[in-house]
């Protein structure tokens, strides 16, 4: 009997405590609609290519189609068109065009900024590698971009085409 009222006491406890929780202001976390990838942003992507088997340049060019405000959590969508070149043993040449969904920490303002700058994107789309062989097929994609300015942004990025080419850059995105 004493354990049965023990465990009620506490649930009370933890439910008073999670209702107090969400009644104060301060709990909720601050969002704005505030985002890196803006729509009809227009970018200009270059970098050296730091494949295992070679090294090489990229390049590629992006188009901020339409946000989304979700609440909270907001996103934005693009269409994104990239370009490899690799030197190795032999000549390697891909290129991609790809739906991009964007999700960055801009708008969450209780982090610090050097956090807010950071802003995430994946691909999927149409591949076709061109040498040394030929194919078409899927292409995925994915990086992720420091902005040190509102225009100017250090980016990790990499693309991989079904019919067995990768390209992965480190590089920059200037927003036109």
């Amino acid at each position: 009997m004493k354990g049965r009222k023990t465990v009620a006491a506490l649930i009370l406890l933890l439910a008073a405590v999670a209702m107090a929780a969400a009644a104060t202001p301060q709990s909720q976390p601050r969002v704005t609609s505030d985002v890196h990838a803006e729509a009809g942003d227009f970018s200009l992507l270059a970098g050296v290519d730091l494949g295992l088997w070679g090294i090489g340049i990229t390049g590629g060019a992006e188009l901020i189609l339409q946000k989304f405000n979700i609440p909270g959590f907001p996103l934005s969508l693009g269409a994104m068109g990239l370009a490899s070149v690799r030197f190795s043993t032999d000549l390697h040449l891909e290129a991609a065009g790809m739906a991009t969904l964007h999700w960055g920490l801009k708008p969450y303002l209780d982090l610090p900024e050097f956090f807010r700058n950071f802003d995430w994107y994946a691909g999927l789309g149409l591949g076709i590698s061109i040498l040394p062989h030929f194919g078409i097929g899927l292409a995925s994609g994915g990086g992720v971009s420091y902005y040190v300015s509102d225009k100017f942004a250090i980016e990790l990025r990499s693309f991989y085409v079904t019919t067995g080419h990768y390209s992965s850059s480190i590089g920059v995105r200037l927003e036109m």
